[in-house]
């Protein structure tokens, strides 16, 4: 296992893994409980990207996960760092000069409270949104699996924290 080795990889080696996962950041990974959201989530999010999200280095994620399977401890290898958009408080200038009114809200709360998938909705309105669009998303926390989607898509986003349980996440697609 390595950095972009998927989730849903790692839970297949240790049942074990899932209550590490969920212990680093239970708000958001709790769900992972939930049938639906255990098969829909793992094979979207790589090791990597849950180091950078909890804020611990991809080699003691690593280190743990192969602890807790009982696999052998594997060279370190260099990855692909996984970054995460900046935490600057300052919106990035496309965002600065959309009209407010332009922006196509996607409010996927309801669903976060069920527990459902929000990926579809989201997919829909990045899909068919043109250039120079900003689609902004509702959410209950910050969706960092599809970062790594969206970037490597050529598209642009930026998160706020609103409140405790509410991201306003924009998404823009370059003209």
């Amino acid at each position: 296992m390595n950095g972009e080795t998927r989730l849903s990889e790692a839970l297949k080696a240790s049942p074990k893994v899932l209550d590490y996962i969920i212990s680093l950041n239970p708000h958001d990974f709790q769900r992972l409980r939930n049938p639906l959201m255990n098969r829909v989530m793992p094979p979207r999010i790589t090791l990597g990207r849950i180091a950078t999200m909890v804020g611990i280095s991809e080699s003691e994620l690593l280190a743990k996960i192969h602890e807790l399977a009982g696999l052998p401890q594997e060279e370190s290898v260099e990855s692909k760092p996984h970054t995460l958009p900046a935490s600057s408080t300052t919106a990035p200038d496309w965002l600065n000069g959309i009209d407010i009114e332009k922006i196509k809200w996607v409010d996927v709360t309801p669903l976060d409270e069920v527990l459902g998938d929000p990926m579809p909705s989201i997919n829909i309105a990045v899909n068919t949104s043109k250039a120079g669009d900003v689609i902004g998303i509702k959410h209950k926390w910050e969706p960092q699996p599809l970062y790594d989607i969206w970037s490597s898509r050529g598209l642009q986003f930026w998160s706020k924290q609103i409140e405790h349980d509410l991201w306003h996440v924009f998404v823009y697609k370059p003209k």
